[in-house]
């Protein structure tokens, strides 16, 4: 659907095994993952790793446009809204930090509007898109080794959510001291690599809330969380609820 000079499309996705696609476009392309899950999504862009994890309803991944984006899952079945926007609408800086599994309530809502046909939505959307890039840019760009190992940090995360992993752990993993793997991780990803982890974890007890009917406190235990309540206050802390109220709130809304 054509809302004003933009493009919009909810799309229903199954893929019934393993799977990969690539989009580079003579256009950026904004992705609002609404419902359903593909299992282990990886994502990267110009080569680079940006997400790893099944994505959660709400999370947002931009395609700037003439960029190879690659994504690979082993499946499942997913509800998205894509917004196409004409390169000359949206300054992407190759220095920005890429947005990928990225969420942002406001900016989601006003993907739904337009994806309603609301073209007022059309100039707030850009605006916001745009300060969120320019709040990413990086001053000083990540070397091309450092990147590499970097990409293969969050590959050895991922699979160690659950466990006691520290930062020692990872920066030893990385090859490098403590100190400069949370400099340059912050730098390429804006976050450390203890926020990064519990970022991961959070994403995975959400997953799990979703999709197995297994209680928070072992919930909890899959996910790295020393008990119920260390889950719950972190679940507090990044959302401002409990993980049995966002259950419940995400029956009513219709993502189970």
């Amino acid at each position: 659907m054509d809302v004003g000079r933009l493009k919009t499309a909810s799309i229903d996705d199954r893929i019934d095994g393993p799977s990969n696609w690539t989009i580079e476009r003579d256009v950026h392309v904004l992705i609002l993952h609404e419902a359903g899950s593909y299992h282990y999504l990886e994502t990267w862009l110009d080569g680079r790793r940006t997400s790893l994890g099944d994505p959660l309803p709400g999370e947002m991944w931009l395609v700037p446009a003439g960029r190879p984006f690659a994504a690979t899952a082993q499946g499942g079945t997913a509800r998205y809204l894509q917004v196409e926007i004409p390169a000359g609408l949206l300054d992407v800086a190759p220095e920005a930090r890429v947005i990928a599994a990225h969420e942002d309530a406001a900016m989601a809502a006003l993907v739904r509007a337009l994806a309603a046909g609301d073209e007022t939505a059309t100039a707030p959307l850009l605006a916001a898109i745009a300060e969120t890039l320019e709040r990413g840019v990086m001053r000083f760009p990540v070397a091309p080794d450092i990147a590499r190992r970097l990409d293969n940090l969050m590959t050895f995360i991922e699979p160690r959510i659950e466990t006691h992993l520290t930062v020692e752990d990872m920066a030893t993993e990385a090859g490098m001291s403590v100190n400069s793997l949370i400099v340059h991780f912050a730098r390429a990803t804006g976050r450390t690599p203890a926020q990064y982890l519990l970022n991961q974890r959070l994403r995975r007890a959400r997953w799990f809330l979703m999709n197995r009917p297994l209680t928070v406190a072992e919930i909890a235990f899959a996910t790295g969380f020393s008990s119920h309540a260390h889950l719950c206050a972190a679940f507090r802390n990044k959302l401002g609820i409990s993980p049995g109220a966002w259950r419940r709130q995400a029956t009513r809304e219709g993502l189970l």
